[in-house]
């Protein structure tokens, strides 16, 4: 056979081969879609709560997205990942509201880019979205099946952080996301009440660098007595007394303040500690994979001996392998301006930075004759301590939200808002100088042009 014609044979063969192998690619690829997200924080996937979200919805809901067809894309793109999770449930239409302004005008549309989620059975209630994004869905979606509002009540009068402060102290970010959360956020003040009011979820004491009164520490240790809820934080100038309220459930302050030797594998200062070990069994820390990050923390300890029907979970704790945290007295700290550490004094250990306490009691409903096999009432007692109150502040809120946000859920027994919440969307724009732009204009325009036809000229005049 004629070595051309060969030739001509084998390619024709090997193209047929190619396509034939390129569509089957096609075929299994249509029936088996799987989408990798390789995006540093998960862009293209929902989070955990936003999976939750849909899977425990009742009732079937319908999201109108109001949006024009250029950015119409961008809407469906999300809405279709949630549809995907159950498309009984959650159903979507993105309008565009200049060709549909009767459906805009019943939803009180104004604007492009708004949306609507409606629950399509009963009442057909309804939750406006100011935006198409995945933490305003998953929010609507969560208060539409939220049956309860909670109370949490922060103690103020003695230092502790202020709620409306938009500084990188201020707890502004954790408030605004616990009103999300179906949360009613309160200061309180011990010494302008007679007890603790009765719709307390929760009490909160927010990093207090000053002494509770001895009335006022009175009125917190019988809320808790009454199976209340206490979230406790400190700071390196707590007083030892704030630990007389937790020491009944089994948690205790060593007096020493934590530095932590892994923080300088991140760039920090030793101060901060960062918390890389969770308690996989607890619902606050059940799914946690990411790290956490205290500044001048309390080292905390678990009682050696709980006390009698107290269950304590050692939530965050430093490195283990290796050990990197430093326990140094509180004079060692407090008062200097800068770190004078004898490192060879100083054995590198294991140090906790959050507790978790709860105790159950059972008592028989109220009854003249309660039947042998009657249900009993358990009522709880729940206590979170935390080795830092700047854990929850702005300036760490965005390492640390989901462990706040879990915490404030799991003291109140709203366990079902226990998960991983979305992610801020990482912007990671290219900033280039005029100069940068000229010579990149110059590479895609010129330079890479005369490159492949410089390439194939002489390809051509290689084969002559």
């Amino acid at each position: 056979m004629d070595k051309r014609l060969s030739s001509f044979i084998n390619t024709v063969i090997s193209v047929f081969i190619a396509l034939i192998v390129w569509v089957l690619v096609l075929l299994i690829s249509n029936n088996n879609e799987h989408p990798f997200d390789i995006t540093k924080n998960g862009r293209y996937t929902l989070a955990l709560q936003s999976k939750q979200a849909v899977t425990s919805l009742t009732t079937p809901v319908k999201v109108y997205a109001f949006n024009d067809e250029k950015s119409a894309a961008k809407s469906e793109e999300l809405l279709k990942r949630y549809s995907s999770i159950d498309p009984q449930k959650f159903t979507y239409e993105v309008v565009d509201p200049i060709k549909k302004p009767l459906l805009a005008k019943k939803y009180g549309i104004r604007m492009r880019g708004e949306g609507v989620v409606e629950v399509k059975e009963g009442k057909g209630r309804t939750e406006r979205l100011t935006g198409i994004s995945e933490d305003e869905l998953t929010a609507a979606l969560l208060k539409l099946q939220r049956n309860a509002t909670y109370k949490a009540y922060f103690v103020t009068g003695h230092g502790e952080r202020d709620l409306s402060q938009t500084e990188p102290t201020g707890y502004s970010q954790l408030r605004a996301d616990l009103v999300k959360e179906g949360f009613v956020v309160e200061p309180l003040s011990l010494a302008a009440t007679p007890k603790i009011p009765a719709d307390a979820n929760l009490v909160v004491l927010a990093g207090p660098i000053r002494p509770l009164l001895p009335g006022e520490q009175k009125l917190v240790k019988e809320y808790l007595d009454n199976y209340g809820r206490l979230l406790m934080m400190y700071e390196a100038e707590t007083p030892d007394s704030y630990t007389e309220l937790v020491k009944p459930y089994g948690i205790e302050t060593t007096g020493n303040i934590v530095l932590d030797q892994f923080s300088q594998k991140l760039g920090a200062e030793p101060v901060f500690s960062i918390g890389l070990n969770f308690d996989p069994s607890h619902p606050i820390t059940k799914d946690y994979k990411i790290q956490t990050m205290f500044i001048l923390a309390r080292a905390l300890k678990v009682a050696a001996t709980p006390p009698s029907g107290v269950i304590d979970t050692v939530l965050i704790t430093t490195n283990t392998v290796p050990p990197t945290a430093l326990e140094v007295p509180l004079a060692d700290v407090l008062g200097q301006t800068s770190l004078k550490l004898d490192l060879t004094k100083i054995k590198p250990s294991v140090a906790t930075l959050a507790i978790a306490a709860e105790k159950k009691e059972e008592t028989p409903k109220a009854s003249p004759t309660p039947a042998p096999d009657q249900v009993k009432n358990t009522r709880q007692v729940r206590v979170v301590t935390v080795a830092d109150s700047d854990a929850l502040s702005n300036q760490l809120y965005v390492v640390n939200k989901d462990f706040a946000l879990n915490s404030f859920n799991w003291l109140v027994a709203n366990d079902t808002a226990i998960s991983i919440r979305p992610k801020d969307e990482l912007a990671q724009p290219l900033n280039m100088s005029g100069q940068e732009q000229t010579k990149l204009a110059f590479l895609l325009v010129i330079l890479l042009p005369v490159l492949v036809v410089g390439l194939g000229l002489f390809n051509v005049m290689r084969r002559q």
